[in-house]
């Protein structure tokens, strides 16, 4: 008898339309839909079909790194996934990076929407690690060494492949006048392009800061003196075009300024230092004439709030606030909608997060966009 009602309720699931059961997934957490997977070959295929994982909502994901680590050393990385925030607000969840070997004495250069660029203290070693599919790639030794790392994957852009490929751009120091040196790692092909001389479009090298942003095949990178976006065309086999954006002239007194993108299009935040945000827009609809807009201008209810990122399709911002929590905030109606603490510790620990992302939950449910089998290491 029980054999006969399981196998009435599979005759039921698969006369289920692929509509209703994509709404019948939609409303199961996504960690149940991706251990799902392994119920069986037809379950597999219906969760990995391109339809129900473009309709599957984004994750929120951030690096981290516990202040006052045991005997004064540095900490190592942390990773942690938001869980969904209820009335009474959620929980950033640790995934383990125990999986990944050379964790310890592991240098974080960067990361990028789901993916950690590691490196190998005192060598030329790049590892790229996928937390949540514990998997990770050890990268060919660049032919420079690096003064500056950044790793660019952009899940959002594209088709809805799950196996998108990234680069790792380093900048080896060598800089001139007007430019430096670059070298690109390109995981579709498995290689280091040759180091190239760039021209940073007339800014000068030195005054490229740190604080660079990844989006629709380009770096961007601020600068000061002149305050400015330089951005790099990122493409095998490209030339690494680069090309200027001013900055809004009332953000140079801005204490902190950060680039995230939203809507397709490129913003520029900026901190007062204490609670108050503000967020332009760049106008690139006429190369001829490229601006910035003030979109929003915002006064949040803290004393302090570092900005984080914009959410990628909806008008809102995710701040750090001084009460170490992570915050959702709605730019348009200017209201929290959501906040996370670290689990376990009911936020009373002190924790510096480094990065914050949305990814789409597709990446969860397929395989990793890491390089080609044979170059991926996993961990069960």
């Amino acid at each position: 008898m029980a054999i006969l009602n399981r196998h009435s309720s599979i005759e039921r699931v698969k006369s289920l339309s692929g509509d209703m059961l994509a709404e019948i997934i939609l409303r199961l957490p996504v960690k149940s839909v991706a251990r799902s997977q392994c119920v069986s070959k037809n379950w597999c295929a219906t969760i990995s079909d391109g339809y129900l994982r473009r309709r599957l909502p984004l994750q929120l994901s951030v690096v981290y790194f516990p202040d006052g680590g045991s005997g004064g050393g540095k900490a190592a990385p942390r990773f942690a996934c938001a869980e969904d925030a209820g009335a009474g607000g959620g929980q950033l969840v640790d995934r383990d990076l125990g999986f990944f070997p050379f964790l310890d004495g592991a240098v974080v250069c960067d990361a990028s929407n789901g993916l950690l660029l590691l490196r190998s203290a005192g060598t030329a070693r790049f590892y790229v690690v996928d937390p949540v599919t514990r998997r990770w790639a050890a990268l060919p030794p660049p032919s420079k060494d690096a003064r500056l790392s950044m790793l660019a994957f952009d899940p959002s852009s594209g088709d809805s492949s799950p196996r998108r490929g990234y680069h790792v751009i380093n900048f080896t120091g060598r800089w001139r006048d007007r430019g430096g040196e670059v070298e690109v790692f390109s995981s579709e092909a498995w290689a280091w392009a040759l180091p190239r001389d760039v021209d940073f479009a007339g800014v000068p090298a030195g005054s490229l800061s740190g604080s660079m942003h990844f989006h629709g095949g380009a770096v961007y990178a601020l600068a000061a003196d002149p305050d400015c976006v330089v951005r790099m065309d990122v493409a095998d086999n490209g030339d690494l075009t680069c090309a200027v954006a001013e900055l809004p002239a009332e953000a140079s007194s801005a204490a902190d300024g950060r680039l995230a993108h939203s809507g397709g299009r490129l913003h520029y935040v900026a901190s007062d230092g204490g609670a108050g945000l503000k967020v332009w827009v760049l106008d690139d609809s006429s190369p001829a004439a490229i601006q910035w807009r003030l979109k929003h201008d915002v006064k949040l209810d803290n004393d302090e709030v570092r900005f984080m990122a914009l959410h990628p399709e909806k008008d809102a911002a995710y701040v750090w606030s001084a009460g170490r929590r992570l915050v959702e905030y709605d730019l348009a109606r200017e209201e929290v909608t959501g906040a996370w603490e670290f689990g376990g510790d009911g936020g009373k620990k002190k924790n510096r997060v480094v990065k914050a992302w949305l990814v789409p939950s597709s990446l969860y449910l397929s395989d990793s966009p890491l390089a080609d089998d044979a170059h991926v290491h996993v961990q069960g």
